[in-house]
């Protein structure tokens, strides 16, 4: 270099430390949102996983439209919910009930539900993001199940007990001609009829008394022959099972009520109706529905027989012949307490009226005898019982609810569904 020369030169090691912070900045930003972006697709896992769980446990609950919705609400992923999510994200959910014919039969729009629907959000807040302005984000989750999913055959015997205090109101007093009690009672069985495919579920009636003989199914009960208990040829069963439900339906609405209560041979005949005209490897189910404690049987058996001695212990033994057969029997307890608070005990045939004794030994109320226990008279469904499962609806009035529940139970499958079917 010569003497004279000047070089250009200048420092620039602050330009690289300036672009160095920049990098720095923007892959800390880029960093932070990437791990906000993973947080967010958790709690999307999180939330869908919820939200599948609120749908099956809805649907569980299907046909009954409040208690699915109700169930799907406590299984969602709101806070204080069963499947609240673990982070700190709020959640919020839709219900919605609606039926599906795309791919399930039973319900026609504008008549029944197969199918739940959730919808989930959740704002998930964001720390580094918001560098870069995305304080939060938005995910979501929807989920459909359907229950019955598939509609399986089943032999139904409705077993109806009219006696005279279906027409009577609480205080004894009598009702005629409204017969609410049995009114209801009605509206029940068609209620849950409405709920069944005949093309998969048959169905058949059984009273309590008997009739006279079938032709006669909608007679008045005679107080002759000790209300038909009698007769060798009373007819319990006044409608076969049937995919036809025109006759079933007809019976229910002419039915009438009157005399005493014994239902251990009425359960044997829904039975024998399930044995002789049942399918071969179908599902069999008795629905048993009885407002009080048996008091009469058989006037002409022997004094020892259970039927007439024990009629309440009776129907126990009968329910749990039909159980051993593979049957699934529910039983309804229907204002059994009438307007005392103590439930009615049950007697022996030779009652001879309210107060009186004796009482069938060893005691056992209406309420222990249908299949409940010693707890509160509320309505209980799911109670494991001598029957089956018993459900208890201690006041007179509709019980449309409890037969809902038991076609519930009856179709408890359920499983989740394309939500574009819906």
């Amino acid at each position: 270099m010569r003497c004279g020369d000047r070089w250009n030169v200048r420092d620039e090691s602050g330009q690289v430390l300036v672009l160095a912070t920049i990098m720095m900045v923007v892959l800390i930003a880029f960093t932070g949102f990437a791990i906000d972006v993973g947080h967010a697709y958790l709690v999307q896992r999180q939330l869908q996983a919820a939200t599948d769980a609120a749908a099956l446990a809805g649907a569980l609950e299907l046909p009954d439209r409040t208690r699915a919705e109700q169930v799907a609400r406590d299984y969602g992923p709101e806070p204080t919910k069963r499947n609240t999510l673990r982070s700190n994200d709020n959640a919020a959910i839709t219900v919605e009930t609606k039926c599906v014919t795309a791919i399930i039969t039973g319900c026609t729009p504008g008549s029944g539900v197969n199918s739940i629907s959730v919808k989930s959000t959740s704002e998930v807040k964001t720390v580094f993001a918001k560098v870069i302005g995305f304080d939060s984000f938005t995910v979501k989750a929807n989920a459909t199940a359907c229950s019955p999913c598939s509609v399986k055959p089943i032999d139904i015997m409705l077993v109806l007990d009219r006696t005279g205090s279906m027409c009577q109101k609480s205080n004894g007093a009598d009702d005629h001609p409204a017969c609410t009690d049995l009114a209801n009672a009605r509206e029940g069985m068609k209620t849950f009829l409405g709920l069944m495919n005949p093309v998969f579920h048959h169905v058949g009636l059984t009273v309590l008394p008997p009739a006279t003989n079938v032709g006669q199914r909608c007679a008045a009960v005679p107080g002759s022959n000790n209300y038909n208990y009698n007769l060798s040829t009373a007819a319990y069963t006044v409608v076969p099972l049937s995919s036809d439900y025109a006759n079933l339906v007809s019976t229910i609405n002419c039915i009438q009520a009157g005399g005493r209560t014994a239902y251990a041979k009425a359960i044997e005949q829904a039975q024998a109706e399930l044995d002789l005209n049942g399918r071969p490897g179908v599902q069999h189910v008795i629905v048993l529905l009885s407002d009080g404690a048996a008091n009469t049987g058989d006037t002409t058996l022997p004094n020892s027989s259970p039927y007439k001695a024990q009629p309440c212990h009776q129907g126990i033994t009968s329910s749990n012949v039909a159980k051993a057969k593979g049957t699934t029997v529910y039983t309804i307890g229907y204002d059994l307490n009438g307007a005392g608070t103590d439930y009615e005990q049950c007697h022996p045939w030779s009652w001879t009226g309210p107060g009186q004794l004796p009482l069938e030994s060893p005691p056992i109320t209406s309420f222990a005898a249908m299949g409940g226990d010693s707890g509160p008279p509320l309505m209980v469904p799911g109670i494991s019982s001598s029957f089956e499962t018993f459900y208890n609806k201690p006041n007179p009035g509709q019980l449309n609810d409890i037969f809902l529940r038991i076609a519930s139970d009856i179709f408890r499958t359920a499983q989740l569904i394309d939500d574009s079917l819906t």
